[in-house]
This record gives C-alpha cells, structure tokens and sequence, in this order.
C-alpha cells in the first residue's frame, strides 16, 4: 500500500497521551502507528480507520473525511463496523486475546490503542521447517480455541486467522491477534473483499457474500492454520477443493496421519477433519465440541490452566497438570526457540524507540522485530508451570458471575492458606532466611503483576490479574512503593476507558469500570470527578 504513504500522520503527531513514533502497518483500510504513552510512559500500537476507497486527510492533515458526498454512506458504514469492534474488544480480559486499551473516537475518524507485545508470528515458526509435536499442536488449538470462545460468546468472528494472526511469546503462550471482522465488514463495499482474505485460510463462505459467516468460519481457518503446521505447505484454497469434490474427485487436501518424525492421533485427525469439511453446516458450530473431540490429557491439563469458565466445566476428568511433564516441555521449548529467534540480540527499546509489532506476513513498509508480542511471567502465565507452582490454581473455576470481592475474598483465603506457617515453624527457622524468602516472593509477585497489566488482566480472571498479585505483596508488606503505584495504574488504566465510554455515550459500561476501580482504590482523587460527571449526565 505504498500510494497511500503520503496520507500516513507524521512522527511526532499526539492523539491525546499518545505520540505516534513510526509506521507498523498499512492495508486498504487501516494505518497502524507505533506509539508511545505519555500517560503510562509505554509503547503501544494504534490502529487508525482510514479506507483508501472512499477516506482522504482533512486539509490540516491531521483529520480523516469522505472523498465525496457520494463517499459518505461507505465512510460511516465503516466507522461504524470499526467502533463496534473496538468497543466489543474493550471488554475481553483473555490470557490469549490481544487486549484493546482504549478507543478514540477523534479527528472525524476512530483510533484503537492497543497494547504492546513481544513475540515471533506462527508463520515464522511454520516456515521455519521445525517439526511440530501432536502435543505442541493441541496446545496450540487449545488455547486459539478458548479464545474463539469467548469472541464467539459476544457475537464476535475474527475472520482472517491464519499462522501470522497467532503470536507465540516469549513463555510459549499462543496470542490470537489482528480481528478481521471489521475490516472485512468494510471490505464488502469495496473492490478489496478478496484481497484481504488469506487464500487457503479462508472457507468458501467468505468468498460468497451471499452465504452466512460465523463459528464455524474461524474454525475452517484454524484448522487450516494447523495443517500448514503439520505440512509446511500453503493450505489448497476453499473453492479449489469445492470444485474437486463436486466433480467426484479426491479431495487435494489430506491432512497426513504422520509428518517427518512425528506420527498424529487419529483423535486430531478427525477434529481437524472435521474443522476442514468445505461445507459451513457439516464443521462444529462451537469451540465446546472441538475440544471434546479432542479431550485428553493434554487438552484438559491446558483447559483447565487456561482461566476460562467453558474449559473448566467441560474437562474435568483429565489428570491433574501437575503430573504433566510433556506440556510444560513444549512450553519450554516453544519459549527457547522464540527467544532465539527474536530477542537474543536485541536490547530494550527506550521509550521514544518504539519497536513494531508483526501481526501479518504482509507488512507494507520496513519495521523493527516483532510486532504485536506477548510478555508473560514464567509462574504465572505459563499454564503449565502455575500448577506445578502453585497447585490451587491445577483447576481454577471460574464464573463471569461471581462477583470480584468474591473472587479476591477467595484469592486472599487461598493466599493465606498458602503462605501460612505455624508458629512452631518460625520459631525454628533462622530471621535472615525467612527476609530472604520473603522478598523473594514479594518479587515473583510484583513482575507477576506487571505482566498481568501489559496484557489488560486488571482485575480478572479471578485467580491471575495484576490487582490480585499487588494486593498479595501489601498483605506481606503494607508500604511496599511499588504495589501501590501499580495499584493507581490500574485506576488510572480505568479512567482512560471510563472517558472513553463517556465519549461514545456509554453510560453503563463506564459505570461498571468505575466499578472495578472503585474495588481496587476506593478513594482514589480520580474516582470523585468521575462520579460527579457519570452523576451529572443522569
């Protein structure tokens, strides 16, 4: 997209906090800045609405309008489809979805600010010509599949899965990234559809406007993602395989039952097989009926890792994750090869030197490693070591439900149970020892929380958010700095989505983020001008 170049905004141009650094990413639809947060003194990415088709800049260059009245219908339209997707995103706090931090609706056109990661694209692990273990993929689709969960849940399709919108990061957590369902909505009033659909990825349906997408579009597409995994080899495209079939033939795409060295079960076979069947009502309608197809025990031990209230009930019947050695290899060795591949010569950028991030194989201009990344803490985050770690959190339960005291009521409870020593104990144990110990879990916690943070995990899920590790270090150590100031991050984090909300007219949704702020610092100066405006605007 570079005849678009000269519509980019300039280094140095501030929306609000945030102060673009540099060009990640251009499509017929979208800019995508590398930025930094004044506020939170961060890096983030920011996604600007800019359909070439029928958006030009504004004379002052810095705003977005129609090229023509005639333009204006497509231009709303695709304003519309592009905030309602950012505003369904701000919702989602999912270990492997990329959070979305903020949205701005601003200069005539919509910015979504989203979170900085660090991590290598699947596609660069794909072309890599590394084998894939059986135990690697279902990881793999495990997580994707949780994630698809809960877009699906909110009548969300992502729409352009491919092995470039599946991040793994430096603890070998997968991270879904890069919705499509706006951009296509926008494609549709456009010459573009087809090309913003990865060819082999995308089902038959969504080269037919006519037909309906949903679930069982995402799954044709991350079934795909997993065959190119298994073979190294461009999936055959949707219409290719139609046609052969229709004609009686066989069908040009059979996934192998072994590849290289590794031999698959037929149990992933048939899902995969069953994800690929070119027909939209013969694929699984929900995330639910894949994962029992492929209940075992390593599905289960991720599902019930991975903090998700549908992975919890269904699989239950698993072996406890402590006792799964093979997992925590693959999470280790996806780690170790992320590591060497992306960041055994880098440094860490300074502020005003913001990295890109790589959320497609079709970047539009040259940016630095590594575009949307995933920063997680190796205890924590890492589904496997948390239960060999911390074996409360073997099989979480957790319910959309259950209130948030509730949930750190249940979190101090099992703190406490965990850290608890008897009397007789600490008589026996030397006092320099025990500071030793001390400070060393209080530093687990503290990076624990600060990855939480970066990944958008404030307050939820119950058992793994940054408010639920800052509130573990005051239990210990009531006037440590850095839990405190953590802790005002949070609220402020709050405030940026509250004004936000406020600006789109959502009244609701910035009360319930005064909620959660009002549970983490009740008393907090920020929270008294919120509530005198959301009191105002009655």
């Amino acid at each position: 997209m570079t005849h678009i170049h000269h519509q980019v905004l300039p280094e140095g141009t501030q929306i609000g906090v945030y102060e673009i650094k540099g060009i990640a990413k251009i499509t017929a639809f979208e800019i995508t800045y590398r930025a930094w947060n004044h506020h939170l003194k961060e890096q983030v990415k920011i996604r600007e609405y800019f359909p070439y088709d029928f958006a030009q800049r504004t004379a002052d260059h810095r705003g977005v309008e129609p090229k023509s009245p005639e333009d204006k219908e497509n231009y709303d339209y695709g304003l519309k489809a592009f905030l309602n997707q950012a505003e369904a995103l701000t919702q989602f706090e999912h270990p492997h979805i990329v959070p979305l931090e903020n949205i701005l609706p601003f200069n005539g056109t919509a910015y979504m600010i989203m979170g900085f990661r660090e991590g290598m694209p699947l596609s660069r692990l794909v072309q890599s010509q590394a084998s894939f273990a059986e135990a690697e993929l279902k990881f793999i689709l495990a997580s994707i599949l949780s994630a698809l969960q809960e877009l699906h849940e909110h009548k969300i399709v992502h729409g352009g899965i491919q092995p470039a919108t599946i991040l793994i990061g430096k603890e070998g957590l997968p991270l879904l990234v890069n919705v499509a369902s706006a951009r296509l909505a926008i494609a549709a009033r456009t010459t573009h559809y087809a090309e913003e659909l990865a060819t082999g990825y995308a089902p038959a349906e969504q080269y037919e406007p006519a037909n309906v997408i949903g679930p069982p579009t995402d799954f044709y597409a991350l079934g795909a993602t997993i065959y190119a995994c298994m073979t190294h080899r461009q999936p055959v495209a949707a219409q290719i395989r139609k046609t052969a079939l229709s004609r009686d033939e066989p069908d040009p795409m059979v996934l192998p039952p072994e590849s290289a060295d590794v031999a698959y079960n037929p149990e992933l076979l048939e899902a995969l097989q069953w994800m690929l069947r070119p027909d939209y009502t013969d694929r699984p309608q929900s995330a639910a009926e894949i994962l029992a197809l492929l209940k075992s025990e390593q599905i289960s031990a991720v599902s019930d890792a991975v903090p998700h209230r549908q992975a919890s009930r269904d699989y239950t019947d698993g072996r406890p994750a402590t006792k799964n050695t093979v997992l925590l290899g693959i999470v280790i060795g996806i780690a170790v090869a992320v590591g060497v591949g992306v960041w055994l010569n880098e440094k860490p950028a300074e502020a005003p030197a913001i990295q890109s991030t790589a959320m497609d194989d079709q970047t539009a201009v040259p940016s630095t490693p590594a575009e949307t990344a995933i920063a997680t803490e190796p205890i924590i985050d890492q589904p496997i070591a948390q239960a060999v770690e911390r074996p409360e959190l073997a099989n979480p339960v957790v319910t959309a439900a259950e209130p948030e005291d509730a949930e750190i009521a249940h979190t101090r409870k099992d703190t406490a149970q965990q850290f608890s020593v008897t009397e007789q104990s600490r008589s026996q144990q030397m006092e320099l020892p025990k500071q030793s110990s001390d400070a060393d879990t209080i530093n687990r916690h503290l990076a624990a929380a600060g990855r939480a943070f970066k990944e958008g995990r404030l307050t939820t899920p119950a058992k793994d958010n940054a408010n639920k590790y800052y509130r573990m270090v005051l239990d210990m150590d009531p006037d440590n700095s850095q839990a405190r100031t953590g802790q005002q991050k949070i609220v402020g984090r709050y405030v940026q989505f509250i004004d936000s909300a406020k600006a789109r007219g959502q009244r609701d949704i910035a009360k319930r983020y005064l909620q959660r702020a009002e549970f983490v610092l009740p008393d907090d100066p920020r929270l008294d001008r919120v509530r005198a405006q959301l009191a105002g605007a009655r």
